[in-house]
Formats: structure tokens, C-alpha cells, sequence
């Protein structure tokens, strides 16, 4: 029994030995060099350790100074200043995996470790202490300054250099996320393989700030309990509509929004100072939600709306348009409708002008022959009202002028199979004065009616000069648009019709009546062909063949 204390005793004594002498040795600078690189011939990994230092007061804990390690044939993955290792029991079954692994004033470049790689160690809690983080692949741009933080536990594998189950909390500075820069961000939260949980998210970006919180499940939808922007200005290189296209947007339930002096600037437009709340926003299984915009000023190439109040409502993929108000060409607009998803249509129940001065854009006849937007296949205006408005054209073909304008429209179908028309509905028109190709007419009044097969411009009747004209045109909906249009009056001065479409000089004054017909290219085009009659009490004239 004696021996077999003495042979216990003996074993132990041997392996305190040993480990003194390996703790000398590590400690020295030629132990730290040969133990390098037997790691670096043995192992698919390259390290350098310049410093071992050790505190008897935390003996499981071992400072290393100036390490550098990486895979074989890559650039160094970490350069760290000061490495700290916290040894644990399990260290007896597993060499490679510690209490904690502390990495202070260091570098990490997560580029130059290979996506088939598995890091050899392992730790209950990784902690980074002004760590700087790289990651600068094109695709996947990422980088962080001052980086703290804490990771449970850390089991890194393959493609997944964090490990797949684990609880993080974190802060940086100047952090870059595919190219855009964010500031003092703090994160906390966990990963459960493909399923994320952020608990709480703030930072700034772009002059403002934001915070919330936010879950991705396994096949990549976003639930966002709570996100707040504050006073954020960003600048885009995408059109308005590409911005918030669906492909661009990632499948995401957003419970409550909050937005406060929000402005963003485009390449052909800007919207100002917008504030917004939104509930259940979602675009998960057709749109669904609520949101509430105002904005100091909304800039649509060279149209600008000012104070625009907006509320809409999504549900089953179709949105509704509880209100909408502005500013507009010196008056303003409001109006309320919906938009159903399965058919396209858009149905205005109501559209107001009122006070507006408008002039219209030099290529608004071409942009009426552009298809509208895939999503939209008709648009019908319910009730239309416009109230003292002044229209301008200065194309130099054909310009005029609507002042003192009053038009009201009902059922009005103003675009069917995503070309714009006037296919349905009926609607009054009123001008105390208007100018067709630099002539004069006053008190201008007519009646339009449409159907699939026809447009219909009714009880035409105005002053010209002190002369009253009356008159009526009809107009096929066929893609020749064959015309005819009649027209009677007295005490009228002949030269007005060379203005708008007699092709022969005219001259004198009185009674007349005309009749035309014709086809047009388009409903605002000049006519294609022209046949008809232009008489006089005391003459007549003739275009075409009768």
C-alpha cells in the first residue's frame, strides 16, 4: 500500500514537473517560436505568437500577445493585439475548445477564411474588445470599427464562422453594410441555424437615427415587431418606382412604423421631411396594412406637390385610398379610391381639382400613347370635379389655353388594357375663356359621353367673337378613329376655323355651317384624312370629295 502511494505520489510530482517545465519553456521566447510552428506544420492553419504572459491570480487564464493566425496560403484571418484563453475542465476531452476566448485591439478579416474551412477551436463565450472587423467581398461588403461584444457559446463551422445557435450582443462604430455606412450600432439577440431574432437594434445612419427590433424565419421573412427612423436623409440612384418595386423588396410583416422627418433624394425626384405611421404593414401574401404619410413637399421630375397628406389601407393584395390631399400648380388635389390586385383596375371615387394652374408638358400627347404600368389595367374616375382651373399647352403646333375651367365626370373609364382613352362615362365642361391655336373663344360649353364604341362631344356651344356657335362630334373608338363633327352659327368671323382645322383661307363674317368627317390617328392628334363642306350664305367651300 505504501508503494502504491509512493508510485501515486511519484506520478504526480512527475506531472507538476512537466507542466512547470512546459509552462517555463511556453513562456520563453524560443518555446512560443518552436510551439508556432509545430502548430503551422502540423495543422492546415499558419500562427505567430510573440508574448505567453500568465497571472497566478486567474491561473486558468492565458494572455497572448501580437498573435497572428490563418488558414495555409491565405492572408492572415486574425491580427490581434492581445489574445486571452480561459481554460475549463473540458479542455481534458476537448484541447481545442475554452471557457472564453477574448480578442482585444485586433483585426479580423472574415474574406480570408475559405467557405470550406472549420475553424479548430471553439469557446463557451467569444468577447471582442475594439476588435475591427473586415469582410470585403463585393457581394457582401461589411466592415466595423471598435467592435465589442460578446458571443454564447461559439462553435464555429463550416460556411458558418459564428457557429448556428447562439445569443450575441454587440456595439461598433462606423460600420459599413453593402456599401452603406451605419453609426454606434448596438445589437443584441440569437440565431437559431436559420432563424434570427434581434431583441434590440439602434444606431445612426445617414444624419438621423433608427431602433426597433426584428426576426428572420428559416425561408427568409422579416417580422419586424417595432421600427422607429428619425431625421434620416439618404440619397438613391433608383427611380421612385423601382425603389419600392417588389423585387426589391424582401418578404416583411412590419407591426408598427414610425417615421419622423424622413427626406430622400432621387435621380429625378425628392421627397421632403415625411413623417409616417404604419400597422401591420406586410407584402408577405399580397399587401395588407395600414400607413399614414404627410411630407413637407414631394418632387416628381419638374411637378411639385406640397403638403401632401396620404392614408392607405391594404388588404387581400388590394389597396385603398382613404385619402389623399395637396398642394398642387397653385391650387390643390384630393382624392379617395382603391386598387384591386387580381383585376388592375383603379377606381377613383373621387378626383378634385380645384385653383389649379397647370401647364402642361411639351410631350403629353406622347406620354397618353405609353402602355401604363403592368400593374394597372384600367383606371376609372367615379365622381370627377374640377373647379376654376387654368390649363396651359405651349406646344407650338397646336397650343391652347382653358381659363376659369369647371368639368364635372361621372363613370368616367379613362384607361382600359393599360392604354390610356376615354372608353366610358359622362361628363360636363365649362370655360369662361379659352384659346385654341391663338383663337379666341368665350363661354365655351359641351357634354362628352362615351361608350366601348364611341365618344360623343355634345351640344357644343360657345362665343366667338359676338357670335354663337353650336355643334356636336362623334368619334369612333375604332384604331382609325373615323369622325364626324357638325357645326352651325351666325355672326361668326370666318378666318377662326382656318386657326383650328379648314385647310383654305376663309374671310368675312356671318352665318355658316360645317360638316366634316374624317379619321385621327389618336384622340389628341391633327386628322389623317378630311372630307367636307364649309357653307356660307353667300359662298361655299370643300376639302376631300363628297
Amino acid at each position: 500500500m505504501k508503494l502504491l502511494v509512493k508510485l501515486l505520489l511519484s506520478l504526480v510530482l512527475l506531472i507538476v514537473l512537466l507542466l512547470s517545465l512546459g509552462y517555463a519553456v511556453l513562456r520563453s521566447h524560443w518555446g512560443i517560436a518552436a510551439a508556432c510552428r509545430w502548430i503551422s506544420d502540423a495543422t492546415p492553419y499558419h500562427l505567430s505568437i510573440a508574448r505567453l504572459s500568465h497571472d497566478w491570480s486567474h491561473p486558468l487564464t492565458f494572455h497572448i500577445d501580437q498573435v497572428t493566425f490563418g488558414e495555409d496560403g491565405q492572408p492572415a484571418l486574425l491580427i490581434a493585439g492581445k489574445l486571452s484563453l480561459s481554460l475549463t475542465a473540458r479542455q481534458l476531452i476537448s484541447p481545442a475548445h475554452f471557457a472564453q476566448i477574448t480578442i482585444e485591439q485586433g483585426t479580423l478579416v472574415l474574406s480570408n477564411l475559405t467557405p470550406e474551412a472549420t475553424l479548430p477551436i471553439s469557446a463557451d463565450r467569444l468577447e471582442l474588445q475594439a476588435v475591427k472587423l473586415l469582410n470585403p467581398y463585393p457581394t457582401n461588403c461589411l466592415s466595423a470599427k471598435q467592435l465589442n461584444g460578446t458571443l454564447t457559446p461559439w462553435t464555429p463551422s463550416q460556411q458558418a464562422v459564428l457557429g448556428k445557435r447562439f445569443t450575441f450582443n454587440f456595439s461598433a462604430e462606423d460600420v459599413h453594410v453593402a456599401h452603406r455606412q451605419f453609426d454606434k450600432l448596438v445589437a443584441q439577440g440569437s440565431k437559431d441555424f436559420q432563424q434570427l431574432t434581434i431583441t434590440a437594434l439602434s444606431g445612426a445612419v445617414e444624419r438621423g437615427t433608427f431602433e426597433g427590433k426584428l426576426s428572420r424565419s428559416a425561408d427568409g421573412q422579416w417580422q419586424i415587431p417595432r421600427l422607429q427612423l428619425d431625421n434620416i436623409r439618404f440619397q438613391t440612384d433608383k427611380g421612385l418606382a423601382d425603389l419600392f418595386a417588389p423585387a426589391m423588396l424582401s418578404p416583411v410583416t412590419i407591426q408598427d412604423l414610425t417615421i419622423n422627418h424622413l427626406s430622400i433624394v432621387g435621380p429625378n425626384w425628392v421627397i421632403n421631411d415625411v413623417s409616417a405611421n404604419g400597422q401591420n404593414l406586410s407584402n408577405i401574401s399580397g399587401l395588407a396594412g395600414h400607413l399614414a404619410l404627410n411630407a413637407e413637399s414631394l418632387m416628381l421630375g419638374t411637378e411639385q406637390w406640397s403638403q401632401p397628406h396620404l392614408r392607405l389601407t391594404a388588404a387581400e393584395g388590394n389597396l385603398t385610398l382613404d385619402q389623399f390631399d395637396a398642394d398642387w400648380a397653385k391650387g390643390t388635389v384630393s382624392a379617395k379610391g382603391q386598387w384591386l390586385r387580381k383585376t388592375g383596375a383603379l377606381q377613383l371615387d373621387k378626383l378634385d381639382f380645384s385653383n389649379v394652374r397647370y401647364t402642361l408638358p411639351s410631350d403629353w400627347r406622347q406620354f397618353l400613347q405609353l402602355p401604363l404600368p403592368q400593374a394597372i389595367q384600367s383606371i376609372t374616375l367615379n365622381n370627377l370635379s374640377v373647379e376654376n382651373v387654368l390649363f396651359i399647352d405651349i406646344s407650338p403646333d397646336f397650343p391652347f389655353q382653358m381659363t376659369a375651367a369647371h368639368i364635372t365626370g361621372s363613370q368616367l373609364q379613362i384607361a382600359q388594357q393599360h392604354q390610356w382613352g376615354l372608353w366610358k362615362g359622362e361628363a360636363e365642361y365649362y370655360a369662361a375663356a379659352a384659346t385654341f391655336n391663338r383663337q379666341d373663344i368665350r363661354a365655351l360649353w359641351f357634354k362628352v359621353s362615351a361608350t366601348p364604341d364611341e365618344l360623343r362631344v355634345q351640344d357644343i356651344k360657345g362665343l366667338i367673337q359676338e357670335g354663337p356657335m353650336i355643334g356636336n362630334l362623334a368619334i369612333s373608338q375604332s384604331p382609325t378613329h373615323p369622325f364626324t363633327l357638325s357645326l352651325q352659327g351666325e355672326r361668326v368671323p370666318y378666318e377662326a376655323f382656318t386657326h383650328w382645322f379648314w385647310p383654305h383661307p376663309l374671310s368675312g363674317q356671318g352665318n355658316f355651317s360645317v360638316n366634316l368627317k374624317g379619321n385621327l390617328p389618336s384622340l389628341t392628334a391633327s386628322p389623317s384624312s378630311l372630307q367636307g363642306i364649309f357653307t356660307t350664305p353667300t359662298f361655299s367651300q370643300q376639302v376631300g370629295s363628297e
